[in-house]
């Protein structure tokens, strides 16, 4: 019921572990107790909106929330595949350097930068070590366009395909380098035979939530993530 993230640990140096799913309140108060013991010293528990009582057992042991998201959803027979604005191509591992100062600070609604347990500096390097992992990683494509943006591709099966990453510097927002970058996403997908693509966001990123509307995306459901700081154990609230 916890399983420990192994790259996190390593990463912030602090052991981290996930609640698969959320427990009844009888087994609550042992299984966190049993955390601490083992060394966690942060857990993270995302689960998708549908009872609110999972929820509520989870803020009453002392879970905060970090994150609400929407995951949404694309056929591919529904691709437009239109000319792209910008010349996007695709990035090499002599691009780290230029993604890494795009992607710094770029996903500031994204739970590392709300989560009391990291700090900014902590979130902003988990960011360039994931866009930098995104390059040496055989299932992931990711494409750019010089200085502005990038977008990053990830087979997850025959048919289906993830965005993990896209984001564009506030500089060039708002111009169709977005766009670009969807569509040449897309149009990989496309070529590489996956039918179905999904990109999450947060819900409450307008701009973002509007982009992927434009673009035809449709949701598919929402999620809340939540974390527990497990430096002097449990405290269940009143």
């Amino acid at each position: 019921m916890i399983a420990e993230l192994k790259w996190d640990t390593e990463f912030f140096r602090r052991k981290i572990g996930k609640l698969t799913n959320v427990p009844s309140e009888d087994e609550f108060k042992k299984l966190i107790s049993q955390s601490c013991k083992d060394g966690y010293k942060y857990l993270t528990c995302r689960i998708v909106l549908k009872k609110m009582s999972d929820i509520q057992i989870l803020e009453k042991y002392g879970f905060y929330m970090t994150d609400i998201g929407a995951t949404w959803e694309k056929e591919l027979s529904t691709f437009d595949i239109r000319h792209s604005t910008f010349s996007v191509r695709e990035a090499k591992a002599e691009d780290i350097p230029m993604l890494k100062s795009m992607v710094k600070g770029l996903f500031k609604d994204s739970r590392f930068y709300n989560d009391p347990f990291f700090t900014k500096k902590e979130a902003d390097k988990a960011y360039q070590a994931w866009i930098k992992n995104s390059l040496n990683d055989k299932t992931v494509k990711t494409f750019l366009i010089e200085d502005c943006g990038f977008v990053t591709c990830k087979k997850m099966s025959k048919n289906k395909g993830d965005i993990p990453l896209i984001g564009v510097v506030p500089k060039a927002q708002s111009r169709g380098r977005g766009s670009s970058l969807m569509r040449r996403a897309l149009k990989w997908f496309d070529i590489n035979g996956m039918k179905t693509v999904t990109v999450r966001t947060q819900a409450n990123n307008r701009m973002a939530m509007d982009f992927y509307n434009k673009m035809g995306f449709n949701v598919k459901y929402a999620d809340v993530t939540m974390g527990l700081i497990l430096n002097k154990g449990i405290k269940k609230k009143a």
